[in-house]
């Protein structure tokens, strides 16, 4: 993984060949850059997954390759700490980037340009429960992302959580017919918690299944009364190939084929109520399905 991104270097020389006293390119900052340091949901995509390039990325506080083993940033996150407080019984969150309101005056040199921070919100909207900035996020131990998308109301994407409980999630898996069903269970010795079958591929892993597991079985003493709240998404955005439909008392799940998997259809019978609670824990599987 790439931490320290050094800055690139430009030919010099006449016109034609490198900056020239008329090239704006000649004003901006260019330093090194830290690859623990995202800016922008591009660049925390390649900190997630150890492609970081120089670009997108906060400034180097030590300013020369060798260091980044003493570097306090790269401390701070082998530590797991400067994370965001995850609310609990809340595995989805909705994070949309809200841009830094420029500098009046600062024209080229304004060191907001291009910079964000995070409002984290429950996933069907509503109000903000968490404020916070890229780092925090890359931070945060267990943290899954969608693929971002943009709307009426700008850049936003999904959060999901790993569960920290989900490898004592147990399933039970048996083969019927051409599909497959498989049994949930919160524990040892805890009653079923869902019946899933699956017609035609398993377009999932065992570990989606035990954290849906631990997400139902970690459930509020009080489950939500029954209304409008309960309505399951048809498709969530960020989340392609992947379909949700309520079909009598059961959840539908219909993934389109892709280049990992064939076509797939889940049919999942649930032995919980089918409450706000199921619904979170149903849309934060299928952020699952395709998170980074």
């Amino acid at each position: 993984m790439p931490l320290f991104l050094e800055q690139p270097t430009y030919p010099r020389g006449p016109d034609g060949r490198g900056w020239n006293r008329l090239s704006l390119n000649a004003h901006f900052d260019r330093r090194h850059q830290c690859g623990l340091q995202p800016t922008r949901f591009a660049a925390l995509y390649e900190a997630l997954t150890g492609r970081q390039q120089w670009g997108g990325f906060g400034r180097c506080f030590v300013g020369h390759p060798g260091s980044c083993g003493s570097c306090p940033v790269q401390l701070r996150r082998l530590a797991r700490e400067g994370g965001i407080n995850w609310p609990d019984q809340t595995p989805l969150l909705l994070a949309r980037v809200r841009p830094w309101p420029l500098t009046p005056g600062a024209l080229f040199a304004d060191p907001a340009s291009g910079r964000s921070s995070l409002e984290l919100s429950p996933w069907r909207g509503g109000q903000p429960v968490l404020d916070a900035d890229w780092v925090e996020i890359l931070n945060t131990p267990g943290l899954l992302i969608s693929w971002c998308w943009q709307d009426e109301r700008g850049e936003a994407f999904w959060l999901v959580r790993s569960h920290p409980t989900a490898d004592t999630a147990i399933v039970h898996t048996e083969r019927i017919g051409a599909g497959l069903r498989h049994e949930l269970y919160g524990g040892p010795g805890l009653p079923r918690l869902a019946v899933l079958t699956c017609h035609g591929c398993c377009a999932h892993e065992d570990y989606h299944l035990r954290h849906l597991a631990a997400d139902l079985a970690h459930r509020p003493g009080r489950a939500p009364a029954l209304g409008t709240g309960t309505e399951t998404p048809g498709r969530l955005p960020g989340v392609p190939l992947v379909d949700l439909a309520r079909v009598g008392s059961s959840s539908v799940i219909r993934r389109a084929r892709s280049r990992s998997h064939g076509p797939s259809t889940v049919q999942i019978g649930w032995d919980v109520p089918f409450d706000e609670t199921t619904v979170t824990a149903l849309a934060a599987y299928a952020v699952r399905l395709v998170a980074i």
